[in-house]
């Protein structure tokens, strides 16, 4: 079951995509865990500035030491994509809580729901991003989907071309038309966005205070046991 899936095996079935990966969240991982763990930087970069590090040294790291079986890192290099992808995770979460309001306790999703939620999703974010967010998240596809999504995924990154420029406008209505699509458009995707960091923060808020009971109720067992 893809729930049971380690880091390290996660991140071995996205191979293909993981300087992709590692290139939209390079920034974040700099600011946020590297010029915070010293030892992981001394440990893998030692004597290089970080300003200066290529896709390929910055991947090679973080791989190598989710290979190591060091999950915490990994889960930093998923919340991060994450964030970077929002609007998707908004998506991920909306559909799947009309199936269970409790969507991490999902344990299949039914033949429709997966068609709905595959075929929408890769209409609007793209195969690539649908299949990373899938295996990262342990989203409960089956394995025949998630390895046709994969083939799709694959085929999206070999078609893959660079922008091309806008060409001419008939008119100046056109050019107008036209950025005012392209606003409405990025509108759209950042209050997606938002929503979807809002979700990210309350479901992180929760996890937290489940984890903080748990104390609670360990060091008051603990004081009981001592009395």
């Amino acid at each position: 079951m893809i729930k049971e899936d380690s880091y390290h095996i996660k991140f071995e079935k996205l191979s293909p995509w993981i300087h992709d990966i590692f290139q939209l969240i390079k920034k974040e991982l700099r600011n946020d865990h590297l010029l915070k763990s010293p030892s992981f930087v001394q440990k893998h970069f030692p004597k290089r500035p970080l300003d200066k590090l290529s896709i390929e040294e910055l991947s090679n790291a973080y791989m190598k030491e989710i290979a190591e079986g060091n999950e915490e890192v990994g889960e930093k290099v998923l919340s991060r994509w994450v964030l970077k992808n929002a609007e998707l995770y908004h998506f991920f979460v909306e559909q799947l809580s009309k199936i269970n309001p409790k969507y991490d306790e999902i344990i299949e999703l039914s033949a429709d729901a997966s068609s709905f939620i595959l075929n929408t999703s890769v209409s609007c974010y793209g195969a690539t991003a649908t299949y990373i967010f899938s295996i990262l998240n342990a989203v409960v596809f089956t394995e025949e989907q998630l390895q046709k999504l994969r083939e799709i995924a694959l085929q999206e990154k070999l078609q893959a071309k660079p922008a091309e420029e806008h060409g001419s406008f008939e008119s100046v209505e056109a050019v107008k038309e036209h950025y005012e699509t392209q606003m409405r458009k990025l509108t759209e995707k950042y209050e997606k966005r938002m929503l979807g960091i809002e979700r990210k923060y309350v479901q992180d808020v929760e996890g937290l205070k489940k984890q903080i009971a748990q104390l609670h109720r360990k060091a008051g067992a603990q004081s009981v046991a001592n009395g």
